[in-house]
């Protein structure tokens, strides 16, 4: 109960995106639930559609975007109002954009609950308070994005290497 997880493919259950968030909170009100779409930076897709929240999403969520199911699978766990929230390499399929979309949902609920992310890529997770490099099980470092610049050299290799990869 105090933990929730968002995965790299989370499940959507085929049935209305407000079906899909009750879920995770059975008894929600609509002010919880369009707070929760809000802090997921999903509020204006869902409005966009013509049948809102009453929209049916489809088996596994197919009329959605994999940025859209994500953002909904945080949402969900938004709702259920626990003090961890751990995703699971959940920017790693996406787009430079949906991404943004994700890091900013990421944003507006810092300080609010703990945020594990892990993530093989590095852009998703500059920001974070404490970085961790595991390598071969074993921690390496951690710190800050600045300071694990500045110090290891493993860190630094992996963050230039993306860099240039964006390039």
């Amino acid at each position: 109960r105090s933990i929730s997880v968002v995965t790299q493919t989370p499940y959507i259950f085929q049935m209305s995106i407000r079906d899909n968030l009750r879920i995770a909170k059975p008894d929600m009100t609509d002010e919880e639930m369009h707070r929760a779409a809000s802090l997921a930076c999903l509020d204006e897709e869902i409005e966009a559609k013509p049948e809102k929240y009453e929209t049916i999403v489809g088996e596994g969520g197919a009329t959605l975007s994999g940025g859209q199911k994500q953002r909904l699978a945080i949402a969900r766990s938004l709702l259920k109002g626990c003090s961890i929230l751990m995703l699971d390499e959940s920017t790693s399929a996406l787009d430079n954009i949906t991404q943004a979309k994700i890091q900013q949902a990421i944003e507006n609920i810092h300080g609010q609950t703990t945020i594990i992310m892990v993530a093989h890529r590095l852009s998703t997770v500059v920001g974070a308070d404490r970085i961790m490099l595991v390598e071969g099980g074993r921690v390496l470092d951690q710190g800050t994005h600045q300071e694990l610049m500045e110090r290891c050299s493993s860190y630094r290799e992996l963050y230039l290497m993306e860099d240039d990869n964006r390039s």
